[in-house]
């Protein structure tokens, strides 16, 4: 392992995560926080949990019913493109509006229910705060993919701990590339088709660089919004969904900046 794929602070975030996984107190408290969010939305449900009947090793909630959005890989276009299109939404009032997400990309996490139409949300052991200054350069690199402004892209990323600053032209070429990658979903106006851009290929293609040449070892924050994007992500690419992506960054980002 290259010294400078920066395992060591991998390793400790892993740890850290594993610890919050099993602390039900700690996932009850997030479950309840994530119902009060998305109270009321069209789309989404979080089970009430039962909090005297809970502890820390016991979390007791609501039943619900339904499957895991996996199970619709072969459900019409429409559904398809439906269940793909509000996990997107999910990602991005998570990230940039709550500042709170659930970030264990688990497809058995999500249980899409046919006849409330609405994705009921499970396991809330991964989830972590976001702060608002990494939210809010993050909303910046996003945006700067849609307007190709490279300079931006690499301020936002030194503000959020993504570089150092003394970075080679190499490094600063692959940071940037492996940026727009995720944000091109929110970059065009047609829609995205994820199977066919299957973005994630072309972010693999750059780790090598990554490990020769990262100065800085990632922002702590970071790693577990890789992992709930590449997650929403890949399970677009497995749905074989196809639906313009632009109109909810948007959306987010217009109200961001009033």
């Amino acid at each position: 392992i290259k010294q400078r794929a920066h395992i060591d602070k991998a390793l400790i975030i892993a740890k850290k995560e594993l610890a919050y996984e099993t602390d039900y107190v700690r996932e009850a408290e997030s479950q309840v926080q994530m119902r009060s969010y998305l109270e009321g939305d069209p789309d989404f449900y979080v089970p009430l949990v039962y909090k005297d009947l809970s502890c820390g090793h016991i979390l007791t909630q609501e039943f619900v019913e339904g499957h895991p959005i996996d199970a619709f890989v072969d459900a019409p276009q429409e559904l398809r493109n439906a269940i793909g299109l509000k996990m997107l939404k999910l990602c991005l009032r998570e990230l940039f509006e709550f500042r709170y997400m659930q970030t264990d990309p688990n497809w058995s996490n999500f249980f899409y229910n046919t006849e409330t139409r609405k994705i009921q949300l499970l396991d809330f052991g991964a989830t972590l705060a976001l702060s608002d200054q990494f939210s809010d350069s993050y909303l910046q690199v996003i945006r700067a993919c849609a307007t190709n402004d490279r300079e931006t892209i690499i301020a936002a990323s030194k503000e959020m701990g993504f570089l150092s600053g003394y970075e080679s032209e190499l490094m600063l070429d692959a940071h940037c590339e492996a940026i727009k990658v995720v944000g091109e979903p929110f970059a065009v106006d047609e829609p995205y088709d994820f199977v066919e851009r299957a973005a994630y290929k072309r972010v693999a293609e750059l780790l090598e660089v990554f490990a020769k040449h990262r100065i800085t070892a990632p922002p702590e924050e970071s790693y577990a919004l890789n992992r709930k994007l590449s997650g929403a992500f890949l399970l677009c690419n497995k749905l074989n969904a196809v639906f313009p992506c632009k109109p909810l960054f948007d959306r987010v980002y217009e109200h961001k900046s009033k």
